[in-house]
């Protein structure tokens, strides 16, 4: 009894407490946005998978920092049938605002010159070429890196914007966002006074097509590239399709690197699929079967018993070797089996070897079994059998 009490006391102390919890605080200067680097149109349908990523993300808004289309080119009727090619890729954000700089690729023509033409037909898709616009406590400031009035450098009319905007706002955080690497602009050391002299928290910007981040002065500076090109494919030196996505909480600011495909749909795998794959890893075949001799020296019967236990009919492909070429496997070429769900059936085999020394070691065999998930991807299942005496 004194220990029936004793429960009965914890639940109500248990009842209690969750009865007293209280929702987590909402801090009313939290949100989160997205970061594209370059596409280019370079790989479309990867690019088109990370804007399905970023829409599951729901972010308030996108930033794109720069070359958005290939480009390059001076018939403007090929630029513009880019620019649609463009807008049909995002449509599946749908209102989520998508806010974007220029690059390179977005305003230069075919003789690799910033066009006229080409700036004001960007401007008609995305507004002003370097902007700036307050979302809660935070500035974020828009530069074009490559104007007519200086490639490569942020200057004139633009340069004394910046100042006025970076010196007429007092923020919490400032972001700063443009296509090429600010430490290669020329005036680079300017520029970047000028960031530490405002509080500039953050720098975004791409061009080379890859990730990388370092610290200098306090300022975080990031390059990301989205789905452009690039010379490798390792993680180690950044060179991966990503997207990033910027949180900021009160004071604090956290950038998270999500690599192209790491974000799924909530039905990226169905139980169906989970179970008969795993009945196929625990029951299709033993780990290890034993070789029984024969009245021949030298001659031994493998017998595989096989289980279909999942809920699919499977074809099994089976193929034996060994390390030691000494051993023969009959038949070299084992057919294909078909097992309906619930089946099962015993592959026979003979293993034997003609030379007077003993092979140093055991055959060896493989399962293959082709897997279609009930999304249409196909896998493929392999289980190794290991033989011994």
């Amino acid at each position: 009894m004194p220990q029936r009490l004793a429960w009965i006391k914890l639940l109500a102390l248990v009842s209690c407490l969750g009865a007293s919890l209280q929702p987590p605080a909402e801090e009313a200067d939290e949100f989160h946005f997205v970061v594209l680097g370059d596409a280019q149109l370079h790989n479309p349908t990867k690019f088109n998978r990370i804007v399905d990523q970023t829409r599951r993300l729901r972010p308030a808004f996108v930033i794109q920092v720069g070359d958005l289309i290939e480009g390059y080119h001076s018939d403007l009727t090929v630029i513009q049938k880019q620019w649609q090619r463009f807008a049909q890729q995002i449509e599946p954000l749908g209102p989520i605002s998508y806010i974007a700089v220029p690059g390179n690729h977005d305003v230069f023509n075919g003789e690799k010159k910033v066009d006229p033409r080409l700036e004001s037909m960007f401007e008609e898709t995305w507004g002003p070429l370097y902007f700036s616009f307050v979302y809660k406590n935070t500035l974020l400031v828009g530069l074009n890196s490559d104007s007519s009035a200086g490639a490569n450098r942020i200057n004139g009319e633009q340069l004394k914007w910046l100042k006025r905007t970076l010196s007429e706002r007092q923020h919490a955080h400032t972001f700063i966002f443009m296509h090429r690497p600010p430490a290669l602009l020329r005036d680079a050391e300017a520029l970047h006074q000028l960031f530490v002299d405002h509080g500039v928290s953050h720098v975004f910007y791409g061009h080379h097509h890859h990730y990388h981040f370092y610290e200098r002065d306090g300022i975080a500076y990031i390059m990301t590239n989205a789905a452009a090109t690039s010379a490798h494919d390792e993680d180690a030196i950044g060179s991966f399709h990503h997207l990033l996505q910027v949180s900021v909480r009160g004071a604090e600011v956290d950038v998270a690197v999500i690599k192209a495909d790491a974000i799924l749909a909530q039905n990226a795998a169905h139980p169906q699929d989970n179970y008969d794959f795993f009945d196929l890893t625990r029951k299709l075949a033993p780990r290890s079967v034993r070789l029984e001799p024969t009245n021949q020296q030298g001659t031994y019967t493998l017998n595989i018993t096989l289980r279909n236990t999942s809920k699919r009919d499977i074809a099994v492909f089976a193929a034996c070797t060994s390390a030691d070429h000494r051993w023969q496997i009959t038949p070299k070429t084992i057919p294909t089996l078909s097992l309906k769900a619930g089946a099962q059936e015993t592959l026979s085999l003979s293993a034997g070897y003609a030379a007077k020394r003993v092979p140093e070691s055991t055959p060896a065999c493989q399962l293959k079994v082709p897997f279609q998930t009930v999304h249409g991807q196909w896998l493929d299942f392999e289980h190794q059998i290991r033989t011994r005496y």
